[in-house]
């Protein structure tokens, strides 16, 4: 896979990073409801194991945060999930391996980027969900969630309708998308996106990354996306800061995805 470009945020130096989430931490509970906040992780675009993944995982394991991986059946075959069972062992439990598109290809000709978007047949949309499901309950067994999580955040109701068919017990998206999942697929959406935040300098991609902290933890759950071929070392050290930061405030609770049904 050809490298990512990184955020102008992971730019910053380490120190300045962490100086400015310390000083702003006390504020920011202000904005927790009384009742606390429900908090998850997703990681997407897995497939390819190596040291950026490496370097996440390892945080969430010294942590002991639960992560939802979502996995790109055509990226995936035996070698590769064996290597990535190895990184993830011995204990499995952290881990909600789940299915991320297909072949994470973008078919619209215009607009915004789609895999199963308005342009693509039903048939065709059913199809690939359906193979792309069974290869990796083939390769990952009773290590696969019935979970969805489509490319770029989006697709079209076709796709969710084919979930529901093909018995999926949930989709994750991004908060506030269209079109409305159906009334018995429930929607598990991610609203603070960790390494694709566009802003252009290292001040603004702070200043946008704890607006989005602020927005998520009001509405009461708080759903991080991450990218492991987006994250430098200023990325993989923030993300043990940020992970101790969430589990000392007793305010946030984190959850296993598969728990928040």
């Amino acid at each position: 896979m050809p490298a990512r470009p990184v955020s102008a945020i992971w730019k910053n130096k380490i120190s300045i990073l962490t100086e400015s989430f310390d000083l702003w931490w006390d504020d920011f509970k202000k904005h927790i409801p009384q009742d606390g906040c429900d908090i998850f992780f997703r990681a997407d675009d897995i497939g390819y194991p190596g040291r950026q993944f490496s370097a996440m995982i390892e945080a969430f394991k010294e942590h002991q945060t639960p992560l939802a991986l979502a996995v790109v059946p055509a990226w995936f075959n035996e070698d590769r999930k064996n290597s990535l069972l190895t990184e993830l062992g011995p204990d499995l439990n952290l881990w909600c391996m789940h299915q991320h598109g297909y072949r994470h290809m973008n078919h619209e000709q215009q607009g915004k980027k789609f895999e199963f978007g308005p342009s693509r047949d039903a048939a065709t949309v059913s199809g690939e969900l359906s193979r792309g499901r069974n290869k990796l309950e083939k390769l990952l067994g009773n290590q696969f969630s019935p979970l969805f999580t489509p490319p770029w955040n989006r697709c079209s109701a076709n796709t969710m309708k084919s979930l529901v068919e093909l018995n999926f017990t949930a989709i994750s998206r991004s908060t506030n998308v269209s079109p409305e999942p159906p009334r018995n697929l429930p929607d598990i959406p991610v609203n603070i996106d960790l390494h694709t935040i566009k802003e252009i300098s290292p001040e603004k991609g702070t200043e946008k990354l704890q607006e989005l902290l602020i927005g998520a933890v009001e509405s009461g759950q708080a759903g991080f996306m991450l990218h492991h071929q987006r994250m430098n070392k200023t990325a993989q050290i923030f993300l043990h800061y940020l992970l101790d930061k969430i589990k000392n405030t007793h305010t946030l609770r984190v959850k296993d995805i598969r728990d928040m049904l």
